[in-house]
């Protein structure tokens, strides 16, 4: 339980039924957490109101003088915003996937056809040039996609240079740094970088144009 309620009860709390105080919506917050887990996968805002909705997870205030109301995107990216949900004391998401989320919600970058989640630095990698975050870009060829990390403020044409990388070399290299720096039976085991390991274990990795790359570990 928390304190004494002095605010609006964020979603996945209820007021205690007896004492001034919330208490976790069990129901809720697994609402919660699938709002996270779709944000972390690189889903948009529009693509979690779809499917939050499509399974029935209705919006708190249903009604608003007598007419049906869905969720909105701002009342969805409050909450994927709020600090409340990275606290300890709920165990709600761990604190690094909070962190995670919130930039997510910063990027131009969203789940495209079949795909179930972004390559796995997206929202982790950086560009050393200007500090901005990689997003994907696919290129096709020949009948074949590839998919390349670019600077996000090129992507924008706000600047800097492309100095593209594809998907698979950054892993690669960044896992290679993982295996040498964490010893960690699941990082050797695993045969490529996936988002899990990459959100559990990075805070950034930055990467120049000539693609040397530096990483910074959760703490």
């Amino acid at each position: 339980m928390s304190g004494k309620i002095t605010e609006k009860i964020p979603y996945g709390f209820v007021k205690h039924e007896k004492y001034d105080v919330v208490v976790m919506d069990s129901e809720k917050m697994e609402s919660v957490k699938l709002m996270f887990s779709l944000c972390l996968d690189g889903m948009s805002l529009g693509q979690i109101k779809n499917v939050i909705e499509s399974q029935g997870i209705e919006y708190p205030a249903k009604y608003k003088k007598d007419k049906i109301v869905g969720w909105s995107l701002a009342e969805i990216r409050k909450i994927l915003s709020d600090p409340i949900y990275g606290d300890e004391r709920y165990s709600v998401i761990a604190k690094e996937e909070l962190e995670i989320a919130k930039r997510m919600l910063t990027l131009n970058t969203r789940v495209i056809g079949k795909r179930m989640e972004v390559s796995a630095l997206v929202g982790i990698a950086v560009c050393k040039e200007c500090g901005s975050f990689l997003v994907e870009k696919s290129v096709s060829t020949r009948g074949r996609t590839y998919l390349y990390y670019i600077c996000g403020k090129n992507k924008k044409g706000k600047g800097c240079s492309m100095h593209k990388i594809a998907v698979q070399e950054l892993d690669e290299k960044v896992l290679e740094e993982m295996r040498k720096e964490i010893g960690d039976r699941e990082v050797f085991r695993c045969k490529g970088l996936t988002r899990e390991i990459a959100i559990g274990y990075l805070k950034y990795v930055s990467i120049d144009s000539a693609g040397n790359i530096k990483v910074i570990w959760n703490t």
